[in-house]
């Protein structure tokens, strides 16, 4: 009889080092302009390439879903603490802020992943 594993469906929690985070930040803003030409089906090998040169550069060894997932986390909480120093005049949930989200929030200050992607036309 195979064992039963509990924990198949459950996220795991991955405790990201603020120096590969950083790097992933960084990486991210560089392929930008990949970002916005590429289209979303497509965009798993942009981050297969982000976290190709976080491993590359740190111990840490994210899988591209983690850097997606990282980054879409960063954001999320950048997002939270814009509402909370601009008193949340739309009146959405927050939460408290973290170190980590103070941390990051000045590298993500530019927003640079606001810019409107540029659609391409497929034959």
């Amino acid at each position: 009889m195979a064992a039963l594993n509990l924990n198949a469906n459950l996220p795991v929690y991955i405790q990201w080092p603020d120096d590969a985070a950083l790097t992933l930040i960084q990486r991210r803003r560089a392929y930008q302009p990949l970002f916005t030409t590429t289209r979303l089906h497509d965009q798993n090998q942009l981050w297969r390439g982000i976290a190709r040169d976080i491993r590359n550069n740190h111990i840490f060894r994210p899988t591209r879903k983690q850097c997606r997932e990282k980054w879409n986390a960063l954001k999320s909480r950048y997002e939270n603490l814009e509402r909370l120093i601009n008193r949340n005049p739309e009146g959405y949930l927050t939460c408290t802020p973290t170190l980590h989200d103070e941390r990051f929030h000045q590298e993500l200050s530019d927003e640079f992943w606001r810019v409107e992607r540029k659609y391409l036309l497929f034959n």
